[in-house]
């Protein structure tokens, strides 16, 4: 039986590169990949990266946001040839200690559109003309991905789904104009959108508002699934908790799920239902 040849900009060989934001997914990706026999070697960002990352990877280098030169010199050092995004790094205060660098910023004034996507577009173009590829961290979480209908808490009430599709349909709208991934609503009005805040904000917000928000999470149009890939987790649940919020709708097959279990477990807890639509 022969051996099927890896899809195309598929993450295989020896050495990897991670290129690690906040939150849990560069955790749940450098597992996934050390599970599947890769050396890992991350860069992590000052004040932005969990320093615990240091113990799920096999080299872990910092650099302050903005820093190519210096993520490409470290991922050189290692002879990574491939390398995947994970987690966010625009949250909070973390672009005040920004220190960008002249390769950066020339990438910056060489852009028409300032969006997130045509960023981190040109900043993938950008380390494959140093030889280091930026592929798609999907194909190492393959089982994380939602599934359609209910993944948690209890079955929402017919009412939360109307809110649900009035939400996808927002996220489409505001996705194509590079916005954000998330909106927030109750009875077809709109409490949230998420711009550059995250997720969690946004429902902090719609939870200011309103109790009993319903809350929506898609990818973008046409969105480069290289970057920034929809993705909730135990924070997010407790975030939909604190603002008493409803239900939580993302997109199956396209956003991913970390921690299940505990995803399940909080949502039960918080009479929180999650559906994948």
């Amino acid at each position: 039986m022969g051996t099927e040849a890896p899809p195309s900009g598929s993450v295989t060989g020896s050495v990897i590169g991670l290129v690690a934001g906040d939150g849990r997914l560069p955790f749940a990706l450098a597992r996934a990949a050390r599970a599947e026999g890769h050396r890992v070697v991350a860069v992590g960002h000052v004040g932005v990266t969990d320093p615990l990352l240091e113990a799920e990877v096999d080299v872990l280098s910092w650099v302050k946001i903005g820093q190519l030169k210096k993520m490409a010199a470290a991922f050189r050092e290692q002879n990574v040839s491939r390398a995947v995004f994970a987690g966010g790094l625009a949250k909070g205060g973390a672009l005040r200690n920004a220190r960008p660098d002249l390769e950066i910023l020339k990438l910056w004034a060489g852009l028409r559109d300032k969006g997130d996507d045509q960023l981190l577009k040109a900043i993938a173009d950008w380390f494959g003309g140093r030889g280091i590829a930026i592929v798609d961290p999907g194909r190492l979480l393959r089982g994380c991905f939602a599934e359609k209908g209910l993944i948690a808490g209890p079955k929402p009430a017919a009412a939360e789904l109307e809110d649900a599709a009035r939400g996808a349909e927002l996220c489409r709208t505001l996705g194509k104009l590079d916005i954000g991934q998330t909106v927030a609503v109750r009875e077809g009005m709109v409490l949230a959108v998420e711009a550059m805040e995250g997720t969690d904000a946004c429902i902090a917000r719609a939870g200011a508002i309103l109790e009993r928000a319903v809350v929506v999470k898609m990818l973008k149009p046409g969105q480069d699934r290289r970057f920034d890939l929809p993705t909730i987790g135990p924070r997010t649940v407790e975030a939909l908790i604190a603002a008493k919020a409803r239900l939580l709708a993302i997109e199956a097959g396209a956003t991913l799920v970390l921690e299940r279990e505990e995803v399940g477990r909080l949502a039960r807890k918080g009479r929180i239902s999650v559906v994948g639509i």
